[in-house]
């Protein structure tokens, strides 16, 4: 969803502090699109490069240790500075946490390819402003016009799902994000790997690397701007003066440098918004007894939205958990074994937020 216009998105576990069932989902996710890259074109669409995590605070090298301590080496392992340097092909002020499988992706050719099977129409250059219930079928309309029908229908835009009243109160956020596109210089042609602190640089794609991403949670603008981009810069120097020096980004112009600019969408718990979705206000309802005992189990049945089903909420992990999440919504649909465990369906799915609201009588 969200980085489907990004020139190269990075791939790799970004591992969380925020819970077992979003580690299981970024772990099981990374290995499933991970599958998926092998149908694109190496080093044009894609590359398993790897992927270094700077260890640039003591704070940073603690948690990288008890990752390096908790998963299995041909995942994750520790670098030093000089193993760091030889890996990356660049000169380093630490050495960090190396992902052998990760690497960077070109984000529009993944989308080109799965939208690629059989009986996918892609309809370019249309806005769904409306959805009508009307018997039996989901029907998207751009104002005028029914632009597609089906019994089932899967809102998949981002925090943009808020403009339907089905989806309305889910709590979505924005973050802006903007990204720096730099020339490849004949030294920069060294980096071998993508290399993270607070932001991320990728080996080059045809003739760019790519440089970010920044965060601003206050601007809804997607006009690059001057200031972000010297922004990206400054994230460029505490990854590697060396780069830096390869790139000459120290006489760069950021106000004539390109890049673009998108927004995250991020949920309050980190996890991702996957599978059906009910009526807000009879769930409240049918469920109004949780607000006085959450314990105990209501024997009436979820008013669900027939046929309507979210994947939203990725946050920066998207390249990661969209993918599955699409499995784990198809396995709903056709009635086969989760390609999770159910604990972590259960952990993403969208009713959390109104099934929270109510057992702390917020409803």
């Amino acid at each position: 969803e969200e980085a489907s216009g990004n020139p190269q998105g990075v791939l790799y576990l970004k591992l969380s502090a925020h819970g077992t069932a979003l580690s299981q989902m970024i772990l099981s996710g990374f290995g499933y699109t991970r599958r998926l890259l092998e149908h694109l074109q190496r080093g044009v669409d894609w590359d398993g490069c790897g992927v270094l995590q700077l260890a640039f605070s003591a704070k940073e090298a603690e948690r990288q240790a008890q990752l390096s301590e908790a998963f299995a080496e041909d995942l994750l392992h520790v670098l030093d500075q000089p193993q760091a340097e030889a890996r990356s092909g660049i000169g380093l002020a630490c050495g960090g946490l190396f992902y052998p499988q990760g690497g960077w992706v070109h984000p529009p050719a993944l989308c080109r390819w799965q939208a690629s099977a059989p009986k996918i129409e892609v309809q370019a250059h249309h806005e769904v402003l409306e959805l009508r219930r009307i018997d039996g079928q989901w029907q998207a309309w751009d104002g005028e016009r029914c632009l597609a029908s089906a019994p089932v229908v899967i809102l998949a835009s981002a925090a943009e799902i808020k403009r339907f009243d089905a989806a309305a109160d889910l709590p979505l956020k924005r973050i802006r994000g903007q990204i720096t596109r730099l020339s490849q210089t004949a030294h920069s042609q060294a980096l071998r790997t993508v290399v993270c602190a607070e932001g991320y640089v990728a080996p080059a794609r045809l003739g760019e690397h790519t440089l970010g991403a920044s965060f601003d949670f206050k601007n809804d603008d997607l006009t690059p701007t001057a200031a972000e981009h010297a922004g990206n810069l400054q994230m460029l120097e505490q990854i590697s003066a060396d780069l830096v020096e390869r790139l000459d980004a120290s006489t760069l112009d950021p106000a004539h440098l390109q890049g673009r600019a998108a927004f995250r969408c991020t949920s309050p718990d980190y996890l991702p918004i996957v599978g059906p979705l009910a009526e807000s206000q009879a769930f409240t309802q049918a469920y109004s007894a949780l607000s006085k005992d959450a314990r105990q189990v209501p024997d009436c049945p979820c008013p669900w939205l027939d046929g309507l089903y979210i994947n939203s909420g990725h946050g920066s992990r998207g390249l990661i958990t969209a993918p599955l999440s699409g499995e784990l919504i198809a396995a709903w649909l056709d009635n086969e074994p989760l390609p999770l465990p159910r604990s972590v369906a259960e952990a993403c799915h969208p009713n959390r937020f109104a099934l929270r609201a109510l057992v702390r009588g917020k409803a």
